[in-house]
């Protein structure tokens, strides 16, 4: 692998080619990296990944955020700063098809501690898999929403799912943004995975870029 295939420049041109190339659409396409390791043994869990980067350029605006409480007064107290509450005593009622159908509509999903054990053991099934079991949330409205705004940035980077796939796929920005704002987003995702794998560099295969509708563009093709 280059050396040099995590530098801003290089990526700019394969994302500059592939949007320059590729057909522009009726909405507003993503883009994505494709990532393929090497050297790797995804069957050991200690070499799958999942953890979360900052984008420097996010391409939400908003996220669709649920909570699991057990405290009445807290869970009044975040209407409006939440967009989906549910009481502990609401979750055993919860069907499998629901959970999943919520897995896809909230991007959010945080709870009271007391709580994560009732979600685990009705809802673990449905959500695990989609990487939304919650994270913990302190019982302060402020800090609350301090956690919901900072998930805007947060991009997920997981091979976790699979045991056989040496691929990530993240989404990295939208046409919108423009090239140098999803080419800084790239160099921080390439670089954090870099920092995560245990060879860095060595154990990257192949890098492409691509959009919702478009081919894959290898990065660094043609240097």
């Amino acid at each position: 692998m280059d050396k040099n295939i995590a530098e801003k420049q290089v990526l700019e041109k394969s994302i500059s080619d592939l949007l320059s190339s590729s057909k522009k659409r009726n909405f507003d396409e993503a883009v994505e990296l494709i990532i393929t390791l090497k050297d790797i043994n995804v069957k050991s869990k200690e070499q799958r990944l999942e953890y979360a980067v900052n984008l420097p350029h996010p391409y939400l605006d908003t996220v669709k955020s649920l909570i699991f409480v057990k405290d009445k007064n807290l869970a009044q107290e975040l209407k409006g700063v939440v967009d989906k509450v549910i009481m502990e005593d609401e979750i055993s009622k919860i069907s499998k098809k629901e959970a999943k159908k919520m897995a896809e509509e909230y991007r959010v999903f945080l709870a009271e501690g007391p709580v994560m054990l009732t979600v685990g053991k009705y809802l673990g099934q449905a959500l695990s898999p989609k990487g939304k079991m919650p994270m913990i949330a302190p019982p302060n409205v402020n800090a609350i929403k301090n956690l919901i705004t900072s998930s805007i940035s947060q991009q997920k980077v997981s091979n976790k799912k699979s045991k056989s796939s040496v691929a990530f796929q993240v989404k990295i920005g939208k046409r919108s943004q423009g090239v140098s704002a999803v080419s800084d987003n790239a160099v921080v995702v390439i670089k954090s995975l870099i920092e995560k794998l245990p060879n860095g560099i060595q154990n990257l295969h192949t890098i492409y870029v691509k959009s919702t509708m478009s081919k894959a563009i290898k990065v660094g093709e043609g240097k």
